[in-house]
């Protein structure tokens, strides 16, 4: 098993209970089929924001590396469902009011950067025709506009 995340430190929703987000990064990794990537993705936009309202809270940062994690090495559905979330993160998403900046520094601006880092791990998904793909295209277009 993965070592516990030790997230206490970052600011996070307040309906969060001190697992929340370690369980949403498991329904991310366990998505076998496309409703448990679909509820992966609600689960997990929940414990790192206001999926309703399309805020995140500075935790997101936390959780970056077991994404890449995830999009490097897991499953295809649960690698869709991360991507999924990535967009909407990093696409319409905005940080939650009063929580723009972590240690000084704006939590949009470290969430793109990291985003824009995982392009090489993205590509290779985009070319195969199952679930990923779609998510993959997706997400790179994301990207490449942003890096426009």
């Amino acid at each position: 098993t993965m070592r516990p995340l030790d997230l206490s430190h970052f600011p996070q929703p307040e309906s969060n209970d001190s697992g929340s987000v370690e369980a949403a990064l498991d329904g991310l990794r366990d998505a076998e089929d496309e409703s448990a990537a679909s509820e992966a993705y609600d689960a997990f936009l929940w414990a790192v924001g206001n999926n309703h309202a399309g805020t995140f809270y500075p935790v997101i940062l936390g959780v970056l590396p077991e994404i890449e994690q995830i999009l490097r090495n897991g499953k295809a559905w649960a690698q869709r469902a991360a991507m999924e979330s990535l967009i909407d993160l990093g696409g319409s998403f905005v940080p939650e009011e009063g929580y723009e900046n972590y240690l000084g520094a704006p939590v949009q601006q470290a969430l793109n950067a990291f985003i824009h880092s995982m392009r090489q791990h993205v590509e290779p998904l985009a070319n195969g025709n199952d679930a990923r793909a779609k998510s993959a295209i997706d997400l790179l277009e994301l990207i490449d506009d942003q890096a426009a």
